[in-house]
């Protein structure tokens, strides 16, 4: 089973050294695919080894998060010539394989047969909470095993065939997509410790790219929601908090079955896209401890 990994990247340093120790202890790291958005040399520092793909950033238009999943998306397809499985994820979502078969999520993936153009991890959002660890040299899951069961990061990332992503790559256009029990992403976002740093910059970079969009000659519409995990990211980050206080509690001891029926029953199709819709995920919402066997892998 031949696969190859993918991921773009601004920046976030902390973050791909994560994605690039986690996913080399899968496959080499020459089968791991890192878009450098800008030419950092810190992010070819990091990735070294790895197939560094950069691209320029002189110019950040409104419709970035777009043009990005068009870029991934593209990318992901050519190396599907080349590879069985390309998984392509954003720089701060890890997958795990949570079943015991030999060989991993290698073997895994191998044994699954995939009906549709991808598959997709259960999501899990890892929130933040007072018992968590603050030891700075253990595994992020150990000092982070709290989650709240998500829609938005059950993502069809595993791709098989030809793939059309959705903004953010949440969804896909014109294909199917499986749920697996046995993978989950986790989402590392409200976790890593320079938070607060990086959404300082990204504010910035909305404030900036609004101000040169409104100067032009021939200014795009940007609404409401323009770039908000950006432009409003504690506004965001207490949504997230207030659906994890709300939550139940779901016992994944025995694996994540129950999680996958959930996300399941709430796949909706609506003309070329087929998601897993958050709002019948959020109505019930779920939270979770990640079993002590899964909290040293990252």
């Amino acid at each position: 089973m031949r696969i190859a990994f993918l991921t773009m990247v601004w920046r976030d340093y902390w973050l791909l050294e994560k994605w690039v120790r986690h996913n080399a202890s899968i496959v080499p790291r020459s089968q791991l695919y890192v878009i450098d958005h800008g030419g950092d040399p810190e992010i070819a520092r990091i990735a070294e080894g790895c197939n560094i793909i950069t691209v320029p950033r002189e110019e950040l238009t409104i419709d970035l998060t777009r043009r990005r999943w068009d870029l991934l998306g593209g990318v992901t397809n050519g190396l599907l010539a080349f590879y069985d499985r390309v998984i392509v994820t954003d720089v701060d979502e890890l997958i795990l394989y949570t079943g015991d078969r030999d060989g991993g999520l290698l073997a895994h993936l191998a044994a699954t047969e995939v009906e549709g153009a991808a598959i997709s991890p259960v999501g899990l959002n890892l929130i933040p909470t007072p018992e968590d660890g603050t030891d700075p040299d253990a595994p992020v899951l150990t000092n982070h095993p709290h989650a709240i069961l998500s829609a938005k990061y059950t993502k069809p990332c595993i791709a098989a065939q030809r793939v059309v992503y959705t903004v953010g790559g949440h969804g896909l256009l014109r294909g199917a997509f499986q749920i697996d029990p046995e993978l989950v992403m986790v989402h590392l976002h409200y976790v890593t410790p320079d938070y607060a740093e990086r959404m300082a910059a990204r504010r910035d970079i909305v404030s900036e790219t609004r101000a040169t969009n409104d100067a032009s000659d021939a200014p795009m519409d940007m609404g409401g929601r323009y770039w908000i995990n950006w432009a409003k990211p504690d506004m965001i980050r207490d949504k997230e908090m207030g659906i994890y206080d709300r939550a139940r509690d779901m016992d994944v001891a025995g694996g994540f079955g129950a999680c996958a029926d959930i996300l399941r029953a709430a796949v909706r199709k609506g003309g070329k896209k087929v998601v897993v819709e958050p709002s019948v995920v959020t109505a019930d919402p779920v939270r979770v401890v990640l079993p002590e066997a899964l909290r040293s892998k990252i």
